[in-house]
């Protein structure tokens, strides 16, 4: 499996407190979804910090980040927006601030939007899954211009 690196997870973090809120159970499956794509040690511990004291986009640097990484972070975080089912005004405009911060255009984010949305009504959709090879797969599908530059294809 393809590795996310710590600055994706970093920004999921960041759109899941977008509605001023953190759930327990988001942490421990965004903390465990971060360890299943190698981020441990220093990395580990400062995702865990952002799962538990409100963290910002602005505080994450995305520069070293393939395009691949950028639209698979989007993806991610509008499929984690969308999961309890309401995407509140403070989430839309994480998910808007996102885009921006990671330069996608506006089909980009839209294309990838749609594999989060397909993904998130399947029936094993849940937060507390959160089953990024089905999204992968799903945006590998959407977006095979993206894939090819994944490192791991």
């Amino acid at each position: 499996m393809a590795t996310l690196p710590k600055e994706s997870f970093l920004a999921l973090a960041a759109v899941a407190w977008a509605d001023g809120t953190y759930q327990k159970n988001e942490g421990t499956a965004l903390l465990r979804a971060a360890k299943e794509h190698g981020i441990e040690g220093d990395a580990l511990a400062e995702l865990e910090s952002a799962t538990k004291q409100r963290t910002s986009l602005e505080s994450v640097h995305f520069e070293s980040l393939s395009e691949w990484d950028k639209v698979l972070t989007y993806a991610l975080a509008a499929w984690i927006a969308l999961l309890d089912g309401i995407v509140s005004t403070e989430e839309h405009a994480s998910l808007r601030a996102l885009a921006g911060r990671l330069g996608l255009s506006a089909a980009h984010r839209e294309r990838a939007g749609a594999a989060a949305f397909d993904v998130s009504v399947l029936p094993d959709g849940r937060p507390d899954k959160y089953d990024f090879v089905k999204l992968t797969a799903r945006l590998r599908e959407r977006m095979p211009q993206f894939a090819k530059s994944d490192k791991a294809s």
